[in-house]
């Protein structure tokens, strides 16, 4: 108890903790002295113990309970098995010390002793901390009264000046200014924490409180659980409670926690259960559990006793926690209590302590102010008492809203807060919560009791102001689910001998009046329910008061702030939001709660009619919309009035005596009535079987109720309006509240700072541009997602109906291969097929789930077909046994397509995916037909996705073709894609009726012309729906029932075998034809139906001008002026850059897949495409520069050797699938020469024909590389048809041309070169022959000046003196240097003088006149004129014009001389003359 004192009263010296200090050092002490004085007792007086008795007498037992006993001599022993041992139990433990064990005797002293030691220690450091508390405590108290008296005095004079002023602005006035931020912030940070603390702990004290109450139900425990009830009920009614008054509850709950935890602890003593048996009634009604099994009184042992279930080993924890809590609270509170004051965040409440000792608590200054924040407050308190704070709904149950406002912030701040608003939009919906926990509490737990909540919330939600009446019974909901949790309560109590279980024959467990196994569990889900019961009732009451109060007080100006309306708008505006989305999509969780209630758990009637409720109104849906949505809400109805039924009759067929009245009034028997659904469950199964119904019962209220209206303007395909009213409403309504906001602030500068958002506003106002930023995107992605669905969607659905009846061949599945194979290539039949789709499947489901029904028995009416001898079939014995005919019984049904299964909805689930496609087909056409009027415009008239993406963008950029190829793809490429489905259905099939396609595309590609096969394939499309037809007839078969084998099974003279029969495609009992194969097959026939449409629209001038022409003439630019594409060779772009490796290089790569498809196979086939690869190599650059129609023959017979060896594989395909024993055996040669292997699974066991001398090119086989080399042939014929491959030829050409002209430009250019040469040398020879004769000149001179020296001094000589001069000169002819004379005459340099061209060219080059600068120019103007300068200027440019006008003729002219020589005959005579002339001048 000093414990518990000291947790409730605070430390103080001469307080209660001291107290309990000195007492627990007084009590520890004693102990001590009580053990020594015992034990020395012992030891000195023998007949001591002798007088205590022995063998558990009563004055041991007593003696014992107190803690005088003596010592064991099996210590050791008990001491190793001691569980508790504290000086501070109720009795004391005391042993004869063993003095010869140390040990021993630390043992036992230890506790008290430590205790002790503690306990002094603590005692001493309290003493000296008050005692430095008191010296320091004095001056600061004197300091504080004398600031108070000088605040006192302060405020006075502030309140006399401004009267008038409001609380917040009296006190922002009274703040001190030199107070910071940072002070401010912590004071905020500390009630912040402080009133979390305070609202923590006030949830945890009363969650405990219940935990308390129903962890173990007794009589101590009830005091919890009542008062848990009535606190909670309290809150609900909206009655405030004081401080003190909660305080004085927290103070009864604690002395009333703390004596509860002593009993228990009593209890485990051996007297205390020897006084009330733990079996007893006393022990039971009280909850007191003998946790400590008491041993013999000669033994110590603790045992703890295992055999009670876990809530009795919880409970007293669960106690000790919440006594602590209390405590805790109560320490919190009176903290908070005495340091309330003065805040300085408006709103601070005072708290004064009467002389009575009740606590009066002020209201806060913004409430006297703002009087419509809470309308129940005004009216419910009476003066004195504070209000309850809106945010102590889900919190703080039982305390009232001023403790929020200590040190928080004002009530526009509160106001301001969003979490606030959505918490009380929350708790205006409370009803529905309270509505679902009747229903789940109902289902829950199964009891007649409960069956009336059942009723009693099926009732409200029927009506139409559910609301309001739902808001008039919450005190009876409430006081009935009370007095559900009290009569649990009671029999929840260990109890069962005592308490009634029958009440005249009907026994109680159906009222719910049983102990479960864990009572615990049980009340706290009740207590879960009954709370959305309490939320329900507080708002009820709060909106009673609400209504009275706005009919009683007369209108008052209300001022609210910006923040406050804005974050209402913005909860308008996303409520909006979230309505329309549930209006959009709620009917599908109300379709997928359809399909659950349908297929969960096993399959009866009741889930079949619902199936056909959702059938029908999906069928009705599909086929008339207009007289759907006139009876969707009487649907709603007819939906919920038979959940209703079928949850009262499931509900009640469990009670006892039940099912005899349900089979007397139907007379049915009892398998019949769980056929029908009535069947008695276990618990387990009971809460799924109740649980689905009541929650799909619940979605379809809340779609009839909440969802419908908005859903039916929604779905208006007349409406023209927006699409989410609601959403754009609650914006106006934002714009307009901000609008109306800013004209009120009028010209007021404070009415304006007032305005100014705070930080909520903020970030909603950024959130909603963010959100508004997300929205346009989401609806530009769902633009186009519902673009691209309403362009394919019909594809899709064509594709999944044909592959779930392809899984499962049938005569019903039959119906929808016929509709959708002539709905491909007739566009115009395609609704009616979807309409008869959607009817067909519907049938299909419905009778797949009856055939479910246990009464359906197909043993009763199956077939047993006798099976034949051996010498009547061709089936060999082991294939007898395996065929369908012999096997088992035959169900007739089976051929229809109808079987039993483990699983219904596994079973149907194919068939109701197909449905579901058809619906979402209807929904997409709608839709786009909704949006077309919504946005005031017709539909495309060209289906694309891209309507910007048009011929005359494709040249623009990279993104642009990728556009215009996802419109246009199919446009200019799919007569090559159907070539290639064609291809995929050989490669897929490899058996007989594949012939038939490769014949057809022999046929259609020896046309070659675009113009010739439009006209056949009409034709070519009707033969693809009726051997589709044919192919599935053939995998139906006949009806096994008949017990009729096909004629290829009998005994004739040629016999069939299986692997034939398989080849030939035949329908068969052993080796049924693989229906999955001509899925490909309807493939095919999708892209030939939408190339037939693709010849319609081609020839129509709107696609011819969005998507081009398609011609494939063999010349395009016949009757064309100019090339429409453009030249892309310069590579100006990404997109020229990938137009050049398509164009340019795509020739070669392909001829690169034709080597590897003939190099990858060793055959005569890859023979013949190496040969043709070598054949276009040899060409090379030639082949592309020919003409295009012998380009295109070359190029159309290398793809009809392609399509030749592809059909002549799969003829081959015979021999390797069929025949491949006999082949291997003796044409061994055969298979290797052309490469033979079945490529198609089944035909043989591959271990069968593993022959070392003969093996099967099993990586070699098969026609993929065939395919691979097809698809490129293809593609590379569309590339030489196309107008951007003119230009690769102009391009190639162009090169050819230049590679032509090489050499001549090569040549062209040595001659300009030695043209250069010879000017330069006849330049030198005429240099050289001035100079020659400048020289002869000179010495013809000198000749004859010496010629008239020699007359005049000598006579003429003799006649023979000349003859010997001459011979003598004649002999000596090649020594001219010989003569002293003459060596030196010609030696001489003044022959030489003035004979250089250089110095005359220089000269010349010096006399011609140079360009004038721009700075001499200027010059020239400044000093004359600019006009005179520019004349100048012009004239000087005409003289140099004209010079180097003459300069070129002089030069063209020397250029026009003979090309072939370097020097021809004139230039060397001319030369032999100069060295002729030289040896003159040297004689």
């Amino acid at each position: 108890m000093y414990c518990f004192s000291d947790c409730i009263f605070p430390l103080r010296s001469t307080g209660h903790t001291g107290c309990f200090i000195k007492a627990l050092f007084s009590t520890s002490l004693i102990f001590l002295l009580a053990h020594v004085c015992f034990q020395i007792c012992l030891y000195t007086i023998p007949s001591l113990d002798d007088a205590l008795g022995h063998n558990c007498s009563s004055w041991e037992t007593l003696s014992r309970h107190v803690g005088v006993s003596r010592y064991v001599e099996n210590v050791e022993n008990e001491r190793r098995h001691l569980d508790l041992f504290e000086s501070d139990q109720c009795w004391i433990t005391m042993f004869r010390l063993p003095l010869d064990d140390p040990w021993a005797v630390v043992w036992l002293l230890t506790p008290d002793l430590g205790i002790f030691i503690i306990s002094l220690i603590t005692l001493i450091l309290c003493n000296r901390l008050l005692k430095k508390r008191e010296e320091g405590l004095v001056p600061h108290m004197s300091a504080l009264l004398h600031e108070e008296d000088e605040t006192e005095d302060e405020d006075d004079g502030v309140e006399r000046e401004d009267e008038g002023m409001s609380c917040s602005e009296t006190e922002e006035e009274e703040s001190p200014s030199s107070s910071s931020g940072a002070a401010q912030l912590a004071a905020r940070l500390r009630a912040t924490a402080q009133r979390f603390l305070r609202n923590m702990g006030r949830i945890l004290a009363i969650t405990l409180l219940a935990l308390a109450g129903i962890t173990l139900p007794s009589a101590f425990s009830a005091f919890y659980f009542l008062l848990f009830i009535g606190v909670c009920t309290w809150w609900a009614c909206h009655f405030p409670i004081s401080h003190l008054g909660f305080n004085t509850l927290c103070v009864m709950v604690a002395f009333f926690t703390g004596g509860h935890l002593v009993c228990l602890y009593l209890y485990q003593s051996s007297f205390a259960q020897e006084m009330f048996s733990p079996v007893g009634l006393w022990a039971r009604l009280f909850g007191l559990k003998d946790v400590i099994k008491t041993g013999n009184c000669s033994s110590f042992h603790l045992t703890l006793n295992t055999q009670h279930d876990w809530p009795v080993y919880v409970n007293p924890g669960i106690l000790l926690l919440l006594y602590i809590s209390v405590t805790v609270v109560l320490k919190i509170n009176s903290y908070s209590l005495s340091h309330t004051g003065k805040t300085h965040e408006g709103g601070a409440v005072m708290a004064v302590q009467g002389e009575a000792g009740e606590e009066m608590e002020l209201r806060p200054c913004e409430e006297r102010t703002h009087s419509s924040k809470d309308d129940t407050k005004q009216t419910l308190l009476t003066t004195g008492d504070s209000p309850l704070s809106e945010s102590d709904v889900s919190k703080e149950p039982v305390t009232n809203g001023s403790s929020q406002h200590d040190i928080g912030t004002s009530g526009e701040a509160v106001a301001d807060n969003p979490l606030r608003l959505v918490g009380r939009m929350i708790l205006q919906q409370s009803y529905i919560c309270a509505l679902i926990a009747m229903m789940v509490w109902s289902i829950t737990y199964h009891s007649w009791l409960t069956f009336v909540l059942l009723l009693w919330s099926c009732l409200i939600w029927m009506l139409r102001a559910r609301q309001h009446f739902a808001a008039l019974c919450s005190p009876f909901i409430l006081l009935y689910g009370l007095a559900l949790c009290c009569l649990q309560y009671v029999w929840a109590m260990d109890l069962e001998t005592e308490l009634p279980q029958h009440i005249g024959t009907m026994s109680l467990r159906q009222l719910g009046l049983d102990r479960a196994h864990y009572p615990c569990l049980r009340l706290g889900a009740m207590l879960l329910f009954t709370l959305t019961f309490w939320l329900l009732l507080r708002q009820s009451v709060k909106d009673t008061f609400s209504r009275k109060k706005r009919m009683t007080v007369p209108l008052q100006e209300v001022t609210t702030g910006e923040s406050t309306g804005r974050n209402e708008s913005i909860l308008k505006v996303l409520g909006g939001m979230v309505m329309s989305l549930y209006a959009k999509y709620w009917i599908y969780v109300c379709g997928g709660m359809f399909i659950m209630v349908s297929f969960a758990g096993k399959l009866v009637a009741y889930k079949i009619v619902y199936m056909l409720l959702f059938l029908l109104c999906l069928c009705l849906y599909q086929v008339y919309y207009s007289l759907w949505r006139r009876l969707l809400k009487a649907f709603w109805w007819t939906v919920v009035a038979y959940t209703m039924v079928v949850l009262i009759a499931i509900y009640t067929f469990q009670f006892e005596d039940f099912p005899g009245y349900w089979g007397n009034f139907t007379g049915f028997t009892e398998q019949q009535l769980a056929d029908v659904g009535l069947e008695t469950f276990k618990l387990s199964e009971l809460f799924t079987s109740i649980l689905i119904p009541g929650f799909f019962l619940l979605a379809c209220i809340l779609q009839l109720h909440y969802f419908h209206k908005l859903f039916m303007k929604i779905t208006d395909l007349e409406n023209r309006g927006i699409e989410n009213p609601d959403l754009v409403r609650s914006t106006e309504e934002v714009r307009s509240e901000e609008e109306d906001l800013i004209t009120d602030q009028g010209d007021d500068p404070s009415e304006v700072d007032e305005t100014i958002p705070s930080k909520w506003g903020l970030v909603m106002d950024r959130l909603m541009v963010l959100s508004t930023k997300f929205s346009d995107t989401l609806t530009h992605v769902q633009s186009f997602i519902w673009r691209v669905l309403e362009l394919h969607i019909v594809k899709i659905v064509a594709f999944f109906v044909v592959w779930v009846a392809l899984l499962e061949p049938s005569a019903m599945n039959l119906v929808l291969v016929v509709l959708w194979s002539f709905a491909m290539p007739y566009g115009r039949f395609r609704a009616m097929a979807s309409c008869l789709s959607t009817i067909w499947v519907c049938v299909i489901i419905v009778c797949k789930m009856l055939y479910q029904l246990s009464v359906v028995n197909p043993m009763e009416y199956s077939n047993n077909c006798t099976a034949p001898m051996v010498n009547e079939t061709s089936l060999e014995p082991d294939e007898v046994l395996n065929s369908t005919l012999y096997r088992a019984p035959v169900d007739p049904a089976n051929w229809f397509g109808v079987r039993k299964d483990a699983t219904a909805l596994g079973y149907s689930k194919d068939h109701l995916l197909v449905l579901m496609l058809l619906v979402f087909e209807a929904t997409v056409y709608r839709h786009q037909i909704h949006h077309y009027r919504q946005q005031q415009r017709s539909p495309p008239t060209i289906p694309v996705i891209f309507p910007q993406a048009i011929r005359d963008t494709l040249d623009q950029s990279l993104l642009h073709c990728i556009k215009y190829l996802l419109n246009y793809s199919f446009y200019k490429f799919g007569l090559e894609i159907c070539f290639l489905m064609t291809v995929n259905v050989i490669g897929q099939r490899m058996n007989f009726l594949v012939i038939i396609h490769g014949c057809w595309l022999v046929a259609i590609l020896v046309r070659r012309r675009r113009a010739a096969i439009a006209k056949i394939w009409s034709k070519y499309c009707l033969f693809l729906v009726v051997f589709m037809i044919y192919q599935y007839v053939l995998c139906v078969g006949i009806p096994p029932a008949l017990c009729i084998d096909y004629p290829w099974r009998w005994r004739t003279s040629v016999t069939i075998h299986s692997a034939l029969v398989k080849w030939i495609y035949l329908p068969d009992f052993y080796t049924i034809p693989n229906s999955r194969n001509l899925i490909s097959d309807f493939l095919l026939l999708m892209c030939a139906s939408q190339q037939w449409t693709v010849f319609e629209n081609e020839r129509k001038e709107e696609w011819m001008v969005m998507g081009g022409e398609n011609k494939d003439n063999p010349d395009p630019m016949e009757d064309m002026p100019f090339n429409p594409a453009p030249n892309f060779i310069n590579c100006r772009s990404y997109l020229d850059m990938a137009k050049v490796l398509v164009f340019r290089y795509m020739f070669w790569f392909v001829l690169t897949v034709v080597f590897v498809t003939g190099a990858t196979r060793i055959s005569v086939f890859g023979l013949g495409y190496l040969m043709a690869c070598f054949f276009f190599l040899l060409f090379g650059t030639r082949l592309l520069i020919k003409p295009s129609g012998t380009r295109l023959v070359m190029w159309d017979c290398l793809i009809m050797y392609n399509v030749a060896v592809i059909i002549s594989k799969n003829i081959l395909s015979i021999l390797a699938c069929v025949f491949v024993v006999e082949m291997q055996k003796n044409f061994c040669w055969v298979i290797q020469l052309f490469s033979l292997v079945c490529t198609v699974k089944g035909y043989y066991d591959p271990n069968s024909v593993c022959d070392k001398d003969c093996s099967l090119p099993v990586e070699e086989a098969g026609i993929i590389w065939d395919s691979i080399c097809f698809f490129f042939l293809l593609l590379q014929r569309r590339v030489f048809l196309s107008f951007y491959f003119l230009h690769v030829t102009a391009d190639l050409q162009a090169s050819a041309r230049q590679a032509s002209r090489g050499f001549e430009l090569f040549r062209a250019s040595i001659i300009k070169n030695m043209h250069f040469y010879q000017q330069t040398e006849k330049k030198s020879l005429q240099q050289l022959k001035e100079s020659m004769n400048r020289i002869r000149e000179k010495q013809q001179k000198y000749k004859e000046g010496r010629k008239t020296s020699e007359i005049e001094e000598k006579p003429t000589d003799s006649k023979e003196k000349k003859k010997k001069r001459q011979s003598s000169k004649s002999n000596r002819w090649q020594y001219p240097w010989m003569d002293h004379a003459t060596v030196l005459h010609s030696g001489e340099y003044y022959m030489f003088e003035s004979d250089s061209g250089e110095e005359d060219e220089s000269f010349q080059e010096e006399q011609k006149p140079r360009k004038q600068t721009a700075f001499q120019l200027a010059y020239q103007a400044w000093v004359t004129s600019a006009k005179e300068a520019l004349k100048d200027r012009q004239q000087r440019q005409k003289e140099q014009r004209a010079e180097a006008k003459k300069q070129q003729i002089a030069q063209a002219s020397g250029d026009a001389e003979e090309d072939g020589a370097v020097f021809d005959v004139g230039d060397s005579q001319e030369v032999e003359e100069v060295q002729e002339e030289g040896d003159d001048v040297g004689k």
